[in-house]
């Protein structure tokens, strides 16, 4: 503990090793494993969507599965209709979502508290209800089945899952470096700062409806990376993916590891989250009770997040040090 304290790269190099672990860990893993890790950094990336938000303005957005289903049913439409195929696919379907995001950013820019949460849920269910009923174009209910990997991706190798897996783990990572920039630059600071009062950043110069709007761009764009990587990897997109559910799962994975630490608690939440439902979906048919008691709990406990345990014991331990 005192050394990685002492050392100032510590975090660094701990994120050098676990980047180095994930690389490797295909070779020695199986195929179920590899199928969590990309269903992690799928759905984490949809968590890092909400947290963004959440953490650096305090706005809950319910909007997060929106650019996350516009880009995948643009990619699955382009791809099964032969319009057009990869990369002018992924790169229209991130360009309608985020068109889509820019003009709703406008609409919800002087919103904030209930009122933000309320207008980012009519928006998203009036998506939804839209693809649900146009029928001729999504397929309605049934979703679009059968998109493809890309074969000018199957770069790593011939085994299952050894393209989708590095892939996924390539954009992750460059989406995490992106968070954690945009987080740690003055431009974070600015986004804290409206945070804590928006009147008095306004006082001292600051276009903050440029920087909130910009901000929800930013959210929508991490979702549309967790729309193309999801759409790539099980061949379907379908309304269910942004429903009211999909959004609960966001906000839930966020407050429960913990909206302010945007990297670790985003993960942690998705881990936790993802991991219940896997392993109490298949032991007893009422697991969202289960796992809504759980959330009531955490809440109520822990209302900033299991990170927040981590942190206040990390905080002890450097007391202990320092006494000594």
């Amino acid at each position: 503990m005192k050394l990685l304290k002492q050392h100032k790269s510590a975090p660094m190099l701990l994120c050098g090793l676990g980047c180095l672990v994930l690389i490797l860990l295909p070779f020695f893993s199986s195929q179920f494993t590899l199928t969590i890790l990309i269903r992690f950094m799928y759905f984490g990336l949809l968590t890092i969507s909400f947290s963004f938000l959440a953490g650096q303005l305090g706005l809950f957005s319910l909007m997060v599965p929106v650019s996350f289903a516009l880009t995948a049913y643009a990619i699955a439409i382009c791809d099964m209709r032969g319009w057009v195929g990869f990369p002018w696919s992924m790169l229209i379907g991130i360009v309608i979502a985020l068109v889509f995001a820019g003009i709703s950013g406008i609409m919800v820019n002087n919103t904030s508290g209930t009122s933000f949460l309320m207008l980012t849920l009519v928006l998203s269910q009036l998506v939804w209800s839209i693809i649900l009923q146009w029928t001729d174009l999504t397929n309605g209910a049934t979703g679009i089945v059968g998109v493809k990997f890309p074969e000018a991706l199957k770069i790593f190798s011939d085994r299952p899952n050894f393209n989708q897996y590095y892939w996924a783990l390539i954009m992750f990572l460059i989406c995490a470096a992106l968070v954690y920039f945009l987080s740690h630059s003055s431009y974070g600071l600015r986004l804290r700062g409206i945070r804590d009062s928006e009147s008095r950043m306004k006082s001292l110069g600051y276009n903050t409806a440029f920087l909130k709007w910009s901000a929800f761009v930013w959210s929508s764009f991490f979702s549309c990376v967790s729309g193309i990587l999801f759409v790539y990897y099980t061949g379907i997109i379908e309304p269910n993916q942004m429903n009211l559910t999909a959004s609960n799962q966001a906000l839930i994975s966020s407050i429960l590891g913990g909206a302010e630490s945007l990297l670790f608690g985003s993960m942690l939440g998705t881990v936790i989250n993802r991991m219940l439902e896997l392993v109490l979906g298949g032991m007893v048919q009422r697991y969202a009770t289960i796992t809504g008691c759980l959330f009531l709990l955490i809440i109520l406990v822990i209302p900033n997040g299991l990170t927040s345990v981590f942190k206040k014991l990390l905080d002890r331990l450097q007391r202990k040090e320092e006494r000594k």
